[in-house]
């Protein structure tokens, strides 16, 4: 891995790499020698392939747009598409950016970025991320949205970590909820998560095939690797009551998101549905939210 705006925060035992031109991207979180995230693919930097990372933003929306446009303010908006495989507008356009960097120290950077609404999504905002690494190994990662526009502006925010998937790996927390999946058409409300999707006792991620979000989220994940002697938990404060679940047969990853929105909030909240999550800003006004990652032996 090349790349020569990487940026290296260190404290303790713990590092953690930030990539500002991949998307304000995380490229690996360790303890040691050990990455705590699947580490940042070779090609990550070469391609600015922010999904090849450890973890990249999602702003100034999670997940897709169906049908790239909604309806707000009774106009109809337009969202391009920005991936090769998805048909729809997906992960907002953090992921997609390159990041300014405003400040750095030893264990923290704040990165930045402003859009002016003429293209891509069709409102104007500022963006800032920040990456803090404690003594501890604890990793808090702060996004701020700004509405820099003249009319309110709908929006969401969210992370997006990959993990590595062991044969005995866990995954436990609570939530009420679950939208439709995303080959199904969109449901116009959540229903009560199913049995077999009940994570609050512990689900092996390595037996499920998931690409999933689920409603009434509490803002807190276990991930338990028994091999590895080691659980990693995160802490989504706030707005976070969504979070969605990846988990793709056959691949040695699976993702837990915290995030604001439902998947397709926009339309759905155009059509008056309750509980998407979407966020609407005041000119100027701003959203921040903080997700933390921490690791500890069992």
């Amino acid at each position: 891995m090349q790349d020569t705006d990487l940026i290296i925060l260190k404290n303790g035992d713990f590092s953690a790499a930030v990539s500002p031109s991949t998307g304000g991207s995380l490229m690996y979180w360790r303890k040691g020698n050990a990455d705590l995230m699947r580490p940042a693919l070779p090609e990550a930097v070469r391609e600015k392939a922010a999904d090849k990372t450890a973890m990249f933003p999602l702003v100034p929306y999670s997940n897709r747009i169906r049908g790239g446009y909604f309806i707000y303010w009774g106009i109809r908006r337009s969202v391009p598409k920005n991936h090769p495989v998805v048909p729809d507008p997906l992960h907002g356009e953090g992921w997609q950016t390159a990041w300014n960097v405003d400040e750095t120290t030893e264990n923290r950077v704040t990165l930045s970025f402003t859009h002016n609404g003429k293209s891509g999504f069709p409102f104007a905002y500022a963006a800032k991320e920040t990456f803090e690494l404690n003594e501890d190994g604890r990793l808090n990662v702060t996004l701020e949205l700004t509405n820099k526009g003249g009319i309110p502006m709908p929006c969401g925010l969210g992370v997006h970590p990959f993990f590595p998937k062991d044969d005995d790996t866990s995954v436990t927390f609570k939530t009420k909820t679950v939208w439709a999946h995303e080959s199904a058409p969109p449901r116009e409300r959540p229903i009560k998560t199913p049995p077999e999707w009940q994570f609050d006792k512990g689900l092996k991620i390595s037996e499920l095939e998931l690409d999933t979000c689920f409603g009434g989220f509490d803002g807190n994940v276990e991930i338990v690797y028994p091999s590895r002697n080691t659980k990693i938990n995160i802490e989504a404060k706030s707005d976070f009551n969504h979070v969605v679940v990846w988990s793709p047969a056959g691949e040695s990853f699976f993702c837990v998101e915290p995030v604001t929105n439902a998947n397709d909030a926009f339309n759905l909240a155009s059509r008056g549905v309750a509980g998407t999550g979407i966020k609407t800003l005041a000119p100027e006004e701003s959203l921040t939210e903080t997700v933390s990652f921490f690791v500890s032996q069992l």
